[in-house]
């Protein structure tokens, strides 16, 4: 019997994520700036309080979030040995990209990204041909989902993109990457709301990701609550600091 779960890459998701979150206005690998409405919220918060509540962020709460499987680890190694082996391959290196990408060095990644659109214009259509393939053999890898997510992103097919991962969650449910790049992409098509929401179900699932807290920031401050903007952004920098 045909497995009902996984569909032909290129269909609808094979099922509805449950409770997946809203959307977000942020751009893969990018934060703006605080605004002018921040920095207002600054200047009607005494210093005093302000002090006292960045040093509160940086010493209590401190709690075990996510961090690097050794597996993970391995597989980030084996990538990144691959493309010093051939430095100008851009499928090794958007192989590389994309572990980056879901073992938090998502800054990496892009600049990996940006290395292989000079060494192949046309490699976006190739990667993308690659992975529905190698998806269509193998529908329960969540890597190679994730692969074909970012081949969708890239060549500016975000409804599919967001299938994709999707399709990730009903693989791997708690896959915290997953939901954080549902929301991206939820926000780039303008449903901050839908963002949010997805954002929130990954925390839910580890409330110690520094990338989550960064992405509700935004959520708030493009839905005008820079209060709560303020505070998920100082939470956010709180588990950067601390390595999350």
């Amino acid at each position: 019997m045909k497995n009902k779960l996984f569909m032909e890459p290129e269909t609808k998701p094979f099922g509805k994520l449950r409770a997946a979150p809203s959307e977000v206005e942020v751009r893969l690998g990018s934060i703006r700036t605080i605004n002018s409405r921040n920095r207002e919220v600054h200047s009607q918060v005494p210093w005093k309080i302000l002090l006292l509540l960045i040093i509160s962020l940086l010493t209590v709460n401190i709690a075990h979030g996510w961090r690097i499987t050794t597996e993970l680890e391995q597989e980030l190694e084996q990538k990144k040995a691959a493309v010093d082996g051939k430095p100008n391959d851009p499928a090794a290196r958007f192989d590389l990209a994309v572990t980056q990408a879901y073992t938090n060095h998502l800054i990496d990644g892009m600049s990996s990204i940006r290395k292989i659109h000079k060494l192949d214009p046309d490699f976006k259509k190739k990667a993308l041909g690659d992975y529905i393939k190698k998806v269509t053999a193998k529908p329960n890898d969540w890597r190679l989902r994730f692969r074909l997510a970012f081949a969708y992103y890239f060549n500016d097919q975000k409804q599919n993109a967001i299938h994709e991962f999707e399709n990730v969650l009903m693989i791997d449910p708690y896959n915290v990457w997953a939901y954080g790049y549902l929301a991206l992409l939820y926000g780039e098509i303008d449903k901050v709301d839908k963002a949010m929401e997805i954002t929130k179900q990954g925390l839910a699932i580890d409330s110690n990701v520094a990338a989550l807290h960064l992405l509700l920031s935004e959520g708030y401050y493009k839905k005008g609550d820079s209060w709560k903007g303020f505070l998920e952004r100082m939470e956010a920098v709180r588990l950067k600091a601390l390595g999350y």
